[in-house]
């Protein structure tokens, strides 16, 4: 079945939108007609963004699409520590590690703006502005995140659906119904199950009439999150 990717989001429910505002990525209020002036990277599903170890030198905001980030091991299989979905900032360990730190594959067809970390020294002239956006951006994006690894298989996946609905919803999407954008099997390695697991526990759902799914779209009906 072929789905639509998420999104996109419009400028102002992203995460990134005040820095790049301030470094003149945003040339005009939304009201008045978005000009961006940053640069835009698309991505083909199954693309990396940028792999582990890489020299990082952009940040990244995913304005539409989703994707996964990766750690791989030394035997070369992938364990999905995050989803990152439509608003989120990706490549934010640049300013301490100076490089990437995760593998982040695209997971749909994938729209970013990147935001060069050169521009942001270009910017002394608001830097205490830029300042306080950067300091919120990082907060954000160092928040810790309940994982969706722990509970009972139900709690695991009606809390990864419950979690990108609430997402989706932040960000100004359809938070009812909305496409999960993976595989089984990569839902099942992000909640450290089975994909028989998974498989069987999403159909539960929808014969429960908690959710109604359809290939990878996915309507909430009446789940609720884990209490």
């Amino acid at each position: 079945m072929t789905t639509h990717p998420t999104g996109p989001i419009a400028c102002r429910s992203c995460d990134l939108h005040e820095v790049c505002r301030l470094c003149g990525m945003i040339a005009l209020g939304e009201s008045r007609g978005l000009q961006r002036t940053g640069a835009l990277k698309t991505l083909r599903a199954g693309t990396r963004l940028y792999r582990a170890g890489e020299p990082a030198h952009s940040l990244f905001a995913v304005r539409q699409g989703m994707l996964k980030t990766v750690d791989v091991g030394t035997d070369g299989e992938e364990r999905i520590v995050a989803v990152n979905t439509p608003g989120d900032v990706l490549g934010t360990e640049a300013f301490g590690k100076r490089i990437y730190s995760h593998d982040v594959v695209a997971l749909q067809p994938v729209v970013c703006c990147e935001l060069p970390l050169s521009l942001l020294s270009d910017q002394y002239s608001r830097v205490r502005e830029l300042a306080a956006a950067l300091i919120n951006l990082l907060s954000r994006a160092s928040a810790p995140r309940t994982s969706l690894a722990r509970g009972s298989i139900r709690d695991r996946v009606a809390g990864l659906l419950v979690d990108l609905a609430q997402r989706f919803e932040q960000r100004g999407l359809d938070g009812r119904s909305f496409s999960l954008g993976m595989t089984r099997q990569e839902i099942a390695n992000l909640l450290d199950t089975r994909i028989e697991t998974v498989s069987r526990m999403i159909q539960k759902l929808h014969r429960e009439k908690e959710i109604e799914i359809a290939g990878q779209q996915v309507t909430l009906l009446s789940l609720k999150p884990a209490t």
